[in-house]
């Protein structure tokens, strides 16, 4: 090995060493792996995810600064702490997220404030744990797939939370209906009208939901964004809300509970120009509540 290459090398071994100083390399890594966190309570569960999260950052990203965080939240929840999501304020999120990521925020605590801790301990340590890397990934907001993986896990867990809650509020009440307002918002790709991934598990939910709702109506609103033709978009958001009744029917809900209507470009959740596509914009609204108020 030349002089210079050597000198290189021997530079960017230091470097590395004093990165490694300053950004968690005095975290006990062996201590979080030799950690076994057993049980089925929240604490346990939501340890066990802390650490697979943190372990990755570590062995997998180089992220040490961020390993060692979450490192630090699987030791505490290991002794029993019930550990927070994460504060969107402590994170450098990018601006058009936030408003995303709040909303999610205040979801997750509602249903973990709600009882989802003792009543799913392992889906609702699952959701939390995919809300903070939700958030760890968009800071760094270059690993497209992996936002996208944690962002619609999340999604697909807290549709399963909030049904699960609002199923057990009904439990044993024969045809009490869920209260008016009951919401929830399904989202599809560009120029689809297919259900996939976390909005299967959301339409599960609904149907869980409407079947203890008693004469509760369903109320569904298709929506498009501003990417194609008014016409076009009209039918296209009809084509969404029409997906979602029938894979509600199939779950077993009366289809003469539902109602359907098509807005197509003309309620967008984000104003946007004419001819742009937004994802937020191209979902189906689901409203439960009583008949014959909606």
């Amino acid at each position: 090995m030349s002089k210079t290459v050597m000198g290189a090398f021997l530079a960017s071994q230091v470097l590395l060493a004093l990165i490694l100083a300053g950004c968690g390399a005095t975290f006990d890594y062996d201590a979080l792996r030799r950690q076994e966190s057993k049980g089925e309570h929240f604490t346990a569960a939501l340890s066990r995810e802390y650490k697979a999260f943190a372990l990755y950052e570590a062995d997998s990203m180089y992220d040490w600064p961020d390993a060692a965080h979450f490192g630090d939240k699987a030791m505490l929840s290991a002794r029993g702490v019930v550990a927070l999501p994460e504060r969107i304020a402590d994170w450098r999120l990018p601006g058009a997220e936030v408003v995303a990521i709040g909303a999610a925020r205040a979801r997750l605590i509602a249903v973990l404030d709600g009882g989802a801790r003792h009543r799913s301990p392992a889906i609702a340590a699952r959701a939390q744990a995919r809300f903070d890397c939700w958030l760890e990934q968009q800071e760094e907001n270059w690993q497209v797939e992996h936002i996208a993986r944690c962002r619609d896990g999340l999604q697909a867990d807290l549709a399963r939370l909030e049904g699960a809650g609002l199923a057990a509020a009904y439990e044993g009440e024969a045809g009490k209906r869920p209260p008016a307002g009951q919401a929830f918002a399904l989202f599809f790709g560009l120029d689809r009208f297919d259900l996939q991934g976390a909005e299967l598990a959301t339409v599960d939910a609904i149907a869980a939901v409407a079947r203890r709702g008693g004469a509760a109506r369903i109320v569904l609103g298709g929506h498009a964004d501003r990417a194609g033709t008014q016409t076009y978009n009209r039918v296209l958001s009809m084509r969404r809300a029409k997906t979602v009744r029938d894979a509600l029917v199939a779950l077993g809900v009366s289809p003469a509970r539902i109602l359907s209507n098509a807005y197509g470009e003309t309620r967008p959740r984000v104003e946007t120009p004419d001819g742009m596509a937004e994802p937020r914009n191209r979902r189906v609204e689901v409203m439960i509540g009583p008949a014959p108020a909606l």
